[in-house]
């Protein structure tokens, strides 16, 4: 096999490259010499002056002929002699263009494969031989499928079915070298038509350098993830260490959260900002004096109206944080109720962000069935029973209807 690809030219009787010129120098020589012939003979054949009128009307009639005879010769050799010229000339310009494909092809810094449909290689360039470790001989004898690992090959044939449905197709793969390293590769294939048949034409681009970064991105992101989970938990800790009565509170409703939102069908990512404001949503309480917080009797209404202000406090706070999902706006509102009736803005119905909703009620349903100071934990089925009572008016009938179903029918715990 060759670096340079198969250069098919049209074939058929009015393509033949040097016959073609031949062919034209005999037809225009064979011309000529009719030409010359005929005028040869027209002058042997008159006298050069006659008195006879008779005679000159022979000549006359003898000139036209010959006239009529030269144009029958010389029309069709010029036509017939344009017509040859336009096709050598098409000829060149297809040699031309197919001789500049093999230059471009040769140049590529990606591989350029092309197989016959059945896999056999027909042309490789420069660059494919050397990025897979193979010369000439040795990659011709490989089948396009043979280049592929071995947990590839059933994808990369089904992807090839679907090419040829298609007419193209990109897809990765992952193509093994002669010193058997892996290479992960991005393949882009299209049918072509060359010779009377179809065949795979593949630009094969390694992506091994992509591969690496992809996989030194994800990596960063876990760790950056982590030491932002570290954070949030870090900052959570520091309101329950201040408040010892609700330790653990903000990590439980956060996780009931997540399930009534699962429940919902709110995607991941969605959930995943629930997840966050859950475990930040009473951020807000730093602000509070710890003497209210643990107090066992009941507050006054100053003090009461101090602790709503953790809402907004939360929210100053965690606005200042560039989070992926609406983390201050959820903790803003998770005291908001659907009649309007909650705080600090007393907003209402659709106003209140979903997230802020199930919030609500999982911190609702968390703080019931949990030891306060001035007073003992309910159970859950008496927590379950209030947000029941309150479903559509203080609270959001699905969120209600999901966080009910969660504990009755799938079994859920905080524990």
């Amino acid at each position: 096999m060759s670096h340079k690809p198969p250069v098919i030219y049209p074939r058929g009787p009015w393509f033949g490259g040097k016959v073609l010129r031949y062919f034209l120098a005999i037809f225009l020589s064979l011309t000529v010499l009719v030409v010359a012939v005929l005028i040869l003979f027209y002058y042997q054949a008159m006298p050069l002056s006659s008195s006879d009128p008779l005679r000159i009307v022979a000549d006359a009639v003898s000139a036209r002929l010959f006239l009529t005879a030269l144009a029958i010769t010389l029309i069709p050799g010029a036509a017939g002699s344009w017509f040859l010229a336009r096709i050598i000339g098409r000829h060149e310009l297809i040699k031309d263009q197919m001789e500049f494909n093999v230059q471009l092809f040769s140049a590529a810094t990606d591989s350029v494969m092309v197989h016959d449909l059945d896999g056999k290689c027909v042309y490789a360039n420069e660059e494919a031989c050397r990025s897979h470790g193979y010369d000439e001989e040795e990659l011709a004898r490989l089948n396009f499928y043979e280049l592929n690992a071995t947990e590839h090959i059933n994808t990369v044939e089904v992807k090839i079915k679907e090419l040829m449905e298609k007419g193209q197709l990109t897809f990765e793969s992952t193509h093994i070298r002669k010193n058997d390293s892996l290479m992960p590769v991005e393949v882009k294939s299209r049918i072509i038509k060359a010779g009377g048949r179809k065949l795979m034409l593949s630009v094969i681009h390694d992506i091994t350098e992509r591969k690496r970064t992809e996989e030194e991105l994800r990596q960063t992101s876990e760790r950056l993830q982590r030491a932002i989970e570290g954070t949030i938990n870090a900052v959570a800790l520091t309101t329950e260490f201040r408040d010892p009565y609700t330790a653990g509170h903000q990590h439980r409703v956060a996780k009931l959260a997540c399930v009534i939102a699962r429940e919902l069908g709110l995607p991941e990512e969605q959930i995943e900002g629930v997840r966050v404001a859950g475990t930040l949503h009473d951020i807000g309480k730093i602000y509070v004096p710890a003497e209210i917080l643990s107090r066992p009797g009941r507050l006054r209404q100053n003090e009461i109206n101090l602790v709503k202000d953790h809402a907004q406090v939360g929210y100053d706070l965690l606005n200042k944080i560039e989070f992926p999902w609406p983390v201050a706006r959820i903790v803003f509102q998770h005291h908001e109720r659907m009649d309007g009736s909650g705080y600090p803005m007393g907003i209402s119905g659709g106003e209140i962000l979903i997230e802020a909703q199930i919030m609500g009620v999982a911190d609702v349903v968390e703080a019931m069935a949990s030891h306060r100071p001035y007073r003992p934990a309910l159970s859950v089925e008496e927590a379950l029973l209030e947000i029941l009572q309150q479903k559509g008016v203080l609270y959001s009938p699905d969120v209600v209807e999901a966080c009910i179903k969660l504990f009755t029918k799938k079994g859920f715990t905080f524990e």
